[in-house]
């Protein structure tokens, strides 16, 4: 068994998730192999087999650490006069539309599906406490992320006044949200 915390399997763990990212500039996933992957990659399919079971599963890595700096929707839509929890993170938005590391990532079209699989279990306990019933939250979650995910990745998110535009539509939602706390 390999052993995860060793700085050779880390450095072979980079090498491929830098490898895919690359990849994914001019392929979609569905497109790149194994062995397209550990070549680019510098590894050989051995050592891919010993980090990843295929080339999807090495991509949910890539989307863990898109998403490992960003503010969970919880996060982002709790703050108060107390501040915000996650303060220092990213906004998904800003991810999405400015990282360059994660461009081709974030642009896949399985990335969106993968990334709220990821990050749903912040959303449940929160639910509960705001009186609204998780399938509703997960709702509201989708309906919010989807929209955030469309405007960062659209003509919009370039615009000089973009600040502006993404301060009304927070607003917008935490307006919303605050509307359906406690309904049933």
């Amino acid at each position: 068994m390999a052993n995860m915390a060793d700085a050779r399997f880390q450095s072979c763990e980079r090498r491929i998730r830098d490898a895919l990212a690359e990849l994914l500039r001019i392929k979609s996933l569905t497109d790149i192999s194994v062995s397209e992957l550990a070549r680019e990659a510098h590894v050989s399919r051995a050592t891919f087999y010993m980090h990843h079971d295929n080339v999807g599963d090495a991509y949910e890595e890539l989307v863990r650490e898109a998403m490992a700096d960003v503010r969970t929707f919880d996060e982002q839509f709790s703050c108060g006069e107390a501040g915000c929890r996650g303060e220092g993170k990213l906004r998904y938005c800003e991810r999405v539309r400015t990282e360059e590391r994660f461009k081709s990532v974030v642009r896949e079209a399985r990335f969106f599906p993968s990334m709220m699989d990821l990050t749903w279990e912040d959303s449940e306990s929160n639910a509960t406490a705001k009186g609204i019933d998780q399938a509703a939250m997960r709702a509201l979650r989708l309906f919010q992320m989807s929209g955030c995910h469309a405007v960062a990745t659209s003509e919009l998110a370039e615009r000089s006044d973009w600040e502006r535009i993404r301060r009304i539509i927070d607003a917008f939602i935490e307006g919303g949200l605050r509307a359906v706390e406690g309904m049933r």
